[in-house]
C-alpha cells in the first residue's frame, strides 16, 4: 500500500516579518510556530511520516522541534532550497519514494490547518493523483497594470490558495523535472507546474482559520486565534 508523508516548508527567512527569527520559529502560544502543524499532522490518521524543510543553519533548532512536537513521525531534515520549488525539489530527492506515494506539502507559516483538512486532502490526493486546499474568495479581487484597473474577475469563480496540497510523488516529480527542464526555477506554487505538466488538480475546501503568517499583523492575528 503506498505511504503518505507530510511534508512542512520551514525553508524561508520571513524578512517581510522585520523580526531576527525566521517566522517558523516565533513563539506561538508557547510553542514555536511550526510545532502547530506538527501536532495537526500527529492527529491525522495514516501518516507513514513527516519531512521537515528547513535552512541549513537552522538544522539544530529544528532537530529540537522534532524531538519535541515530532510524535516520532519525522523521517528528515531536509535543507532548504534558495527558492520553495527548490525547498520542495530538495525534499523530493530526500527518501527513497514510489511512485504512487502520497506527498502533502504545507507551509509552515499556516499554523492552524486540521487534522480534517490534511485527511481531505489525502483522500483526494488519492482519487485524483493531485489536490490542493481553497477558500472561497469573500472580497471582490481587482487586476489592474500600471495603477489602471483592466479587469474584475466574477468572485463566484476565484478561491485563495491555501496549503496542504497533495500529489502521487510519480505526478509532482514529473512536474519539477519537466520545470527544471524548462529552466523554471522560481515557480511559488506546486499546483501551477503540475497543471503545465497536464494534471488536473482537484480542490479542497479549507478553513478560513488556516491562515498564512506573512507580515507582524499576521502574527498579531495568529496570536489572537491562539488565545493570547
Amino acid at each position: 500500500m503506498p505511504s503518505t508523508y507530510f511534508i512542512i516548508l520551514a525553508g524561508g527567512r520571513g524578512r517581510r516579518m522585520g523580526q531576527d527569527t525566521p517566522k517558523q520559529f516565533l513563539d506561538l502560544a508557547g510553542a514555536p510556530v511550526i510545532a502547530w502543524s506538527m501536532r495537526a499532522c500527529a492527529g491525522a490518521t495514516g501518516i507513514s511520516g513527516m519531512l521537515l524543510v528547513c535552512p541549513e543553519d537552522e538544522r539544530g533548532r529544528m532537530e529540537s522541534i522534532a524531538g519535541l512536537y515530532g510524535a516520532g513521525l519525522v523521517r528528515d531534515i531536509v535543507s532548504g532550497g534558495e527558492t520553495r520549488q527548490g525547498s520542495v525539489y530538495n525534499a523530493l530527492g530526500a527518501l527513497p519514494f514510489a511512485v504512487d506515494d502520497i506527498l502533502l506539502f504545507h507551509d509552515a507559516a499556516r499554523p492552524f490547518v486540521s487534522s480534517r483538512a490534511i485527511l481531505d486532502c489525502i483522500e483526494a490526493t488519492r482519487a485524483h493523483g493531485a489536490a490542493a486546499t481553497y477558500v472561497k474568495a469573500t472580497d471582490t479581487v481587482t487586476e489592474g497594470i500600471d495603477g489602471f484597473v483592466i479587469a474584475i474577475p466574477p468572485r463566484e469563480r476565484l478561491f485563495a490558495a491555501q496549503t496542504p496540497q497533495g500529489f502521487r510523488y510519480a505526478v509532482i516529480r514529473d512536474a519539477h523535472e519537466r520545470a527544471r527542464a524548462a529552466g523554471v526555477f522560481d515557480a511559488s506554487d506546486d499546483v501551477r507546474l503540475v497543471m503545465e505538466s497536464g494534471v488536473k488538480v482537484k480542490m479542497v475546501e479549507g478553513d478560513y482559520r488556516n491562515i498564512k503568517i506573512t507580515t507582524a499583523f499576521d502574527y498579531e492575528v495568529a496570536r489572537m486565534i491562539a488565545g493570547y
